[in-house]
């Protein structure tokens, strides 16, 4: 099922690990929307809300304020319940504290999307692939990186990413 994202925001973490170029070759072949962002993970769905751009800035400053920079892990690849054609990279370490921001994020920001989040139970993880496959995803490696920031973007007309903003985590 495709989904009419154009105009609408979301919040990710891009993905910036060593041995990305793995990642983005499965995604090339794989992935409808490669050519158009970077390799991520959803800390929200693609969201409408009435929020100007400068609201929604300050708010995340707010909630990033209490996460510090965080080391995530990521290794073996799923097929989530009921897609068969979608595989993901699962996060292996420190997924809660990205469902944690996701929970700030939505309870305080974007309350009237967190029923259509929960409908879609929400999993922390990295796309690699949405269209059917004519092999099986082999990825045996282990992904690392220290997540600093997250990137806030509006999607244009064609899926395209349009960046609004990246917001700092707190280091201090």
């Amino acid at each position: 099922m495709k989904f009419d994202n154009t105009d609408k925001r979301d919040i990710l973490i891009m993905v910036t690990f060593p041995n990305i170029d793995k990642i983005k070759e499965i995604q090339k072949k794989y992935y409808d929307i490669a050519d158009k962002i970077e390799p991520h993970i959803a800390v929200t769905f693609p969201f409408d809300s009435d929020i100007s751009d400068e609201e929604l800035y300050e708010k995340l400053c707010k909630i990033t304020e209490k996460y510090k920079p965080f080391r995530i892990t990521c290794h073996g690849v799923f097929t989530p319940y009921g897609e068969p054609d979608h595989r993901f990279l699962n996060i292996t370490e420190n997924k809660e504290i990205i469902k944690s921001m996701s929970d700030d994020i939505y309870k305080n920001i974007i309350q009237e999307q967190l029923e259509y989040r929960d409908k879609y139970n929400y999993d922390p993880h990295i796309s690699l692939a949405n269209k059917p496959l004519d092999e099986e995803i082999e990825l045996d490696e282990t992904f690392e990186m220290i997540v600093d920031s997250l990137y806030v973007e509006r999607i244009g007309s064609n899926d395209e990413s349009i960046r609004l903003y990246d917001i700092k985590l707190n280091e201090r």
